[in-house]
């Protein structure tokens, strides 16, 4: 879809926003990285500071949408940009370590456009994402991916103590800083949070379908909206483990191994009813991503993260200390990262004694 150049979203280069920052450039984004479609971003200057402005882009949505009136689909946009500020307000305000933190907002209104508005959001500047900082050839990364990795699970633990769920992790959402020290959570725009409505909230999952868990693929919806968003954070989670050392994330691998005739695109049955079939090519997923592994200790303790993360089952999810033994009861102990923030932490100390 190509955009007219009626488009003040496009056309922020140059100005000079509200408290002084400056636009530079336009950031050209990478196929897969956040924001596309939806969004521009520029590089911004105050000063000696540099950071990364993102600005909405309404024309995308009018041509996605064209059954929709522009009032419509701009009320519907001004609210999804209000409620990614309120969480990444909320973030900043709990001094969340381990979440790209926001400097700034506000909104240009650039006169002669059909559309003059444009909302923007303005973060701390990012090295870029972790897609960047992968190289599958050197043993030496195994550091750098273990505690990356820790980073995250800190990232999830924070974000679930102040109500979010992230729900769309993957690897373009995962930002990296300090030149590459450090790796912290990034876009909230498809996040949920149980105090706040958020305009895309449907039951449905409000990520990229490509790294969905299993159940939502089959049209499986959890009543229960704390057990749905923790256990889909887990699994995103240890999709991203797997995506670190193969370079694939775990829907792919689980379709890979599953026979088309019970694969989520042909199967019209139940969840239920595909379970055995979905866990049998877990399983072999499994088997594959702990092959590519060289150092056959730390496969197995991946192997056990990934597999309760991941586990095609959502009810079956979770740390197997903190799985209640009725699957009625209420307990979402089984998605917390405590655990997993320590586990993390303990595999990257043994990796860098072993370089030593």
């Amino acid at each position: 879809m190509s955009l007219t150049s009626d488009n003040a979203a496009e056309s922020l280069t140059g100005k000079t926003l509200k408290n002084g920052w400056k636009v530079v450039k336009k950031i050209e984004q990478k196929i897969g990285g956040s924001g596309g479609f939806f969004s521009f971003c520029y590089l911004v200057r105050k000063g000696n500071e540099e950071a990364f402005l993102k600005a909405l882009n309404f024309q995308a949505f009018f041509q996605l949408f064209k059954g929709k009136s522009i009032v419509e689909i701009l009320n519907e946009q001004t609210n999804a940009y209000q409620f990614e500020k309120k969480l990444l307000e909320r973030c900043k305000d709990n001094k969340l370590s381990k979440v790209s933190k926001i400097i700034d907002e506000g909104e240009e209104f650039l006169d002669g456009f059909t559309i003059p508005n444009v909302p923007y959001l303005i973060f701390e500047m990012a090295d870029g994402d972790v897609r960047g900082h992968m190289n599958y050839s050197k043993d030496v990364d195994v550091v750098w991916k273990l505690k990356s990795l820790h980073n995250v699970a800190v990232g999830l633990n924070q974000l679930h103590s102040v109500k979010i769920g992230h729900q769309d992790l993957k690897p373009s959402n995962i930002l990296v800083y300090d030149n590459g020290l450090t790796s912290k959570i990034g876009d909230l725009g498809r996040s949920l949070c149980s105090d706040i409505k958020a305009p895309h909230e449907t039951g449905n999952f409000p990520g990229d379908l490509n790294y969905a868990p299993p159940e939502f693929l089959y049209r499986y919806i959890h009543p229960d909206w704390n057990f749905r968003v923790r256990s889909t954070d887990m699994y995103l989670f240890g999709s991203l483990v797997v995506f670190y050392f193969s370079g694939a994330n775990m829907t792919a691998l689980i379709g890979k191994n599953l026979n088309p005739s019970f694969k989520w695109t042909n199967w019209n049955g139940n969840f239920k009813d595909v379970n055995d079939y979905l866990v049998d090519a877990f399983y072999k997923a499994l088997k594959e991503f702990k092959n590519i592994i060289k150092d056959k200790i730390l496969a197995d303790e991946l192997l056990k993260i990934v597999e309760y993360c991941c586990f095609p089952i959502p009810e079956k999810r979770g740390h197997p200390k903190t799985i209640p033994i009725d699957s009625k009861m209420a307990n979402f102990n089984q998605f917390q990262f405590h655990r997993t923030v320590s586990k993390f932490d303990l595999l990257q100390r043994k990796a860098m004694l072993k370089l030593k």
